[in-house]
């Protein structure tokens, strides 16, 4: 008995659905953020049968360095919880690695067309819910514009609050880059929300994932012709036409970007506030780390300051203080290698794109934790082995 390929697109749609969907609960939506099973790790165990369906008599083989990497914090976080706390997020980082074998596995089975266009599919609908869900919040997005301070009082999709979900909304727009007037409509969808956000790095990714796209082999001559015309044109409106000070004044998003690094600007005030006992904590750890999800609390033993947020908003910095110079070493194996084939498929693979935006996104947010990201890793990985594959059948 195997599973049909129409199965298996469903199954995909449904659970790039419910990862997009991070605040729904087996009880519902979450109002607040808090620790709770969501519904995406209920619905991921329908694929467990799976497994044991292969038409192959041999174990699924993963590339080394993500196995070597996962089983590498793994048994670094389990000698230092001897040590630290025991931190539950060891629990996302393998349900992260789960998420990359679903995706790895799917995509070994699956064509790529069918592929992208499940995940389109999902993306778009995922659109179209947050568009909705914005009117809604009219109410509140006049009264942010009346008397903006941070962001907007917006109940968001993605665990983390807007700025959060700006930036998946500007990762998922990569993946409509080879769909021309779809990408540039749900760009300037993008832009617009994370305006309204008043999210900087939603607008930074956004412009990321534009840039990857202008070079990508997917992008024809008119159509970069076309982009430097308008761009220049536009740069020369806001030279000669467009008060700028005056635009800042008016829209918060752009006086954010303004206040960037001052006093005022609270967002990397608490990241300044962090960091700046980071090489106290990782120096009394030997560089070997305090154990998966002990990043705050590491910060927290040296400065004896209770901080609100729960990462250092640094990806590198992250792993490098929870698993040491070891973990964040077979990590940044990974990043490269992936990093190697995006560029060598001169980014006609979308997910090429979003990955690269994220490993850049990574110095100013994100946790490592992100399963959305890691299945995004086992479909462009699988897709590019199969490359492989074909080209040297057809040899």
């Amino acid at each position: 008995m195997r599973l049909t390929v129409n199965c298996f697109s469903l199954f995909l749609f449904l659970f790039f659905l419910f990862l997009n969907l991070q605040t729904l609960t087996l009880t519902g939506f979450m109002v607040v953020e808090e620790s709770s099973v969501k519904f995406y790790h209920f619905f991921s165990l329908l694929f467990i049968p799976c497994l044991f369906l292969r038409s192959e008599n041999k174990l699924l083989k993963v590339p080394a360095y993500i196995f070597e990497y996962f089983a590498g914090i793994t048994v670094i976080s389990i000698l230092l919880f001897l040590v630290y706390p025991f931190n539950r997020l060891i629990i996302n980082h393998l349900f992260a690695f789960y998420a990359f074998i679903i995706g790895y596995y799917i995509a070994g089975a699956v064509p790529r067309e069918q592929i992208m266009n499940v995940l389109q599919k999902a993306a778009l609908l995922v659109f179209i819910i947050i568009v909705g869900k914005l009117l809604f919040h009219i109410p509140e997005i006049k009264r942010f514009m009346k008397a903006p301070d941070g962001h907007p009082d917006i109940y968001t999709l993605y665990g983390g609050g807007t700025n959060l979900e700006a930036t998946w909304l500007g990762l998922n727009t990569a993946l409509f880059s080879n769909r021309k007037r779809l990408f540039y409509l749900l760009l300037v969808v993008t832009l617009t929300v994370s305006v309204i956000y008043a999210s900087r790095v939603g607008v930074v990714i956004a412009f990321l994932v534009a840039g990857f796209k202008f070079i990508s082999a997917t992008t024809s001559r008119q159509e970069r012709r076309a982009i430097i015309t308008l761009g220049l044109l536009s740069l020369l409106a806001f030279v000669f036409f467009i008060d700028l000070d005056n635009l800042a004044e008016k829209v918060y998003a752009l006086q954010r970007f303004a206040e960037f690094g001052d006093s005022s600007d609270k967002g990397m005030a608490g990241r300044f506030a962090m960091w700046r006992y980071y090489g106290t904590a990782l120096w009394e750890s030997k560089l070997l780390g305090y154990g998966a999800g002990n990043g705050i609390y590491a910060v927290e033993s040296v400065s004896g300051i209770d901080y609100i947020e729960d990462n250092l908003h640094n990806l590198y910095m992250q792993l490098l203080i929870e698993f040491g110079f070891i973990g964040l070493f077979l990590y940044l194996i990974t990043v490269y290698n992936i990093s190697i084939k995006a560029l060598k498929s001169r980014l006609s693979n979308p997910i090429a794109i979003i990955l690269l935006v994220y490993f850049i996104a990574s110095l100013i947010q994100f946790r490592g934790t992100d399963a959305l990201i890691w299945l995004y890793m086992g479909i462009f990985l699988a897709i590019e082995s199969n490359k492989v594959k074909l080209a040297a059948h057809d040899q």
